[in-house]
């Protein structure tokens, strides 16, 4: 059986780069070789058919109601996007009737049986497809589905800013989440996003202050950083931005994405 990594992208709020995130690392290890499954399991609040520009005739929710299999929900981007390995996205449906109805349809009893229909497609990716990374992009914060996907990965990724509010926030999630999902064996780690940039004058200042917040977070946490992010206002504000690590491979950003694999790659799940 092909041993591959389940990661889960989670974050305390929303607007912390996670799917810019989730997206471009998962098309990285596409571009170089790999077999990699992207599903946009943020199902409350869905962009990956917006960033993507794609409106496939199955969508996730198909798959989780028992309406349609994980091969009808799979699209391969990777011969349109000329990568050398496989990219498959299983896109969530951004209707408002889909929407609406996790909020006041899916009581328990449908996540429970949504869940172990995930669970066997995530079997037959891993077994039929020799998916090497399946990437689970979350809805943020405390959510029900968004546990319940938590729970079914090796690895959880937390997104987070250096302000106040996240740092919080992510302690109090630790606490009340991450904790007990490694007593099922997950493991998590942080990746700090669009942290803000140095001046050339305190270029190094900036570089050993950085350091220095940094490992009083891991202290605090109780978590590795694996990543940190600058804040990059070209893609922030770009009207679409798409796959920087892919189009523009020489971007500051695409090389932090080079760095970020590379750790990824190197996560053990013992």
């Amino acid at each position: 059986m092909n041993p591959g990594k389940t990661l889960a992208f989670h974050s305390y709020k929303g607007g912390t780069g996670k799917t810019t995130l989730i997206t471009n690392l998962a098309a990285y290890f596409a571009k170089n070789g790999k077999k990699v499954c992207l599903l946009d399991f943020d199902l409350y609040a869905p962009t990956l058919t917006i960033y993507f520009r794609k409106t496939p005739r199955f969508f996730l929710n198909n798959l989780l109601s028992g309406e349609a299999e994980i091969s009808d929900v799979l699209v391969d981007l990777s011969p349109e996007l000329g990568l050398e390995g496989k990219f498959f996205i299983g896109f969530s449906n951004p209707g408002k009737e889909d929407v609406r109805d996790i909020e006041i349809k899916h009581e328990i009893k449908w996540q429970l049986a949504a869940i172990r229909r995930f669970l066997s497609a995530k079997k037959k990716l891993f077994e039929e497809y020799q998916i090497d990374y399946l990437f689970l992009d979350t809805s943020p914060g405390i959510r029900y589905w968004s546990i319940n996907t938590l729970a079914t990965a090796d690895i959880l990724l937390l997104i987070m800013k250096d302000n106040d509010v996240d740092i919080e926030g992510t302690k109090k999630m630790i606490t009340d989440i991450y904790d007990t999902l490694t007593d099922f064996g997950s493991k998590y780690f942080i990746v700090l996003n669009k942290v803000p940039g140095a001046s050339p004058k305190n270029e190094y200042k900036f570089e050993e202050d950085e350091k220095n917040f940094q490992e009083d977070l891991e202290r605090s946490f109780g978590a590795k950083i694996v990543g940190s992010i600058p804040c990059f206002c070209d893609i922030q504000f770009s009207r679409h931005e798409f796959l920087f690590a892919i189009e523009q491979p020489e971007h500051p950003f695409s090389k932090k994405m080079v760095t970020l694999a590379e750790r990824v790659e190197g996560l053990t799940l013992v």
